[in-house]
């Protein structure tokens, strides 16, 4: 075992490396992070057991906690969960060392999948008890009655602040914070939750009031997840760790494993979890996300002539797009996109619409199809925009809606398939 020490940010983190005898035969990397208010020593987890089996492992504390200094936040800890990454690939040098899997717990969980979506050297996430939202864990608190233990991990010098005190007993505070309806002041007080120490329990309450949720982001995840939660937690309802891997990407291979578990730090887990983590990992480490044919994406044409509806549909489809639908007005639309989210779950990668139609104009469904788009999480759709009247105003509006393209009719059909084609690869 090795003591480090690198930057994130401003701040120093000290963390320890368990590394196999012969570095070059290493398989890949394990990073571990743990949850809100704890430090590394308090988990059974054995680092030396990854060791052994061939994996570099790393294992730290978050910021603000356990005398690493900086200010937590959930967005700064993903931050730091990448830069630790980078410390141990630039440090570390050997064939396989951006095969990547981090393990989780906890808020270590979410901030795990999180960096995910930022970071594609993580090929594995392996997710223990996972908090799918720190709002959602707080005020589940209220209903497995853990606030009033969790009373203990705010003490300082033996006593509980009178203001986190009353938090912790009337859970209607936390909405009415929620609703700005608590002034900033009164919450400006030193706090500590466990190991964490922090200036302000605003800051505190602030980021669990204001916590993605990562099922919203549940079928964006690409990297193959293996979740462990028990029979029972008083941390988070276990209901949400099955809501998770239901929304997980179908296409990436993942597991659930329910341990027995009946608490939420799974001390007396630990064991079975690193079995099951390095043969789920060492089953696919090289998995590669499939390849999506782009002729094969959903494009939806909205114009209110059919002629130029079917000109375009026919057009598209000897060009090879296998998936395209033609619609006469915004309405109609919207009932195709709502339709392709419940049978795909997915956005039409690309929306070609006329600007001048009866009714709903297309400058106007197309802004109100991102408004719907950005309410649900998905990817905005690449829009070509075709009108056949000139004027600066239009493209003007257009511009301020987003366009990839913008054609004049009659336009040049190679042209046009051209710019299909480029804007969907």
């Amino acid at each position: 075992m090795e003591r480090v020490e690198y930057l994130c940010g401003k701040s120093l983190f000290k963390g320890k490396v368990y590394r196999p005898v012969d570095l070059q035969a290493c398989k890949g990397i394990v990073v571990f992070t743990h949850g809100l208010g704890y430090c590394d020593r308090q988990y059974a987890i054995n680092g030396q057991y990854f060791a052994d089996n061939n994996y570099l492992m790393l294992t730290y504390n978050l910021r603000g906690h356990a005398g690493t200094p900086g200010k937590w936040t959930l967005q700064n800890s993903v931050e730091d969960l990448i830069e630790s990454i980078n410390f141990l690939v630039k440090h570390y040098k050997f064939p396989d060392n951006e095969r990547i899997c981090v393990i989780g717990h906890s808020t270590g969980a979410l901030i795990t999948l999180l960096a995910s979506l930022k970071d594609k050297r993580i090929k594995f996430g392996s997710v223990v008890t996972t908090v799918t939202c720190l709002k959602d864990s707080f005020l589940y608190w209220f209903e497995s009655g853990f606030n009033q233990e969790a009373k203990e991990f705010f003490k300082s010098k033996g006593v509980i602040p009178p203001t986190i005190e009353r938090f912790m007993d009337d859970k209607n505070l936390f909405i009415l914070l929620l609703e700005g309806k608590i002034p900033r002041q009164e919450l400006e007080i030193p706090h500590r939750y466990g190991m964490l120490k922090s200036d302000s329990w605003y800051d505190f309450a602030y980021e669990i009031a204001h916590s993605v949720d990562i099922i919203d982001y549940a079928t964006r995840l690409t990297i193959p997840t293996l979740l462990f939660r028990g029979e029972y937690d008083e941390v988070m309802n276990v209901c949400k760790t099955h809501e998770l891997y239901e929304k997980l990407n179908k296409k990436v291979p993942s597991k659930l494993y329910i341990t027995g578990s009946r608490n939420h730090f799974h001390n007396d887990k630990w064991n079975l979890i690193q079995i099951e983590t390095l043969k789920f990992f060492e089953e696919f480490c090289s998995y590669q996300p499939p390849k999506e044919n782009f002729l094969e994406k959903d494009i939806l044409v909205i114009d209110d002539e059919e002629l130029v509806r079917q000109t375009l549909k026919t057009l598209l489809k000897r060009d090879g797009f296998l998936n395209v639908v033609t619609v006469d007005s915004g309405k109609d639309a919207f009932e195709e996109i709502a339709k392709l989210k419940a049978r795909k779950n997915k956005e039409f990668n690309m929306i070609i619409a006329d600007i001048r139609m009866p009714g709903l104009d297309g400058i106007a469904t197309v802004k109100h199809i991102r408004e719907l788009i950005t309410k649900s999480n998905g990817h905005q759709s690449q829009v070509i925009f075709i009108t056949g009247y000139e004027g600066d105003s239009t493209q003007e509006a257009a511009k301020e809606v987003g366009y990839v393209d913008y054609l004049y009719k009659p336009f040049d059909m190679d042209d046009f398939l051209t710019s299909v084609r480029k804007y969907l690869k």
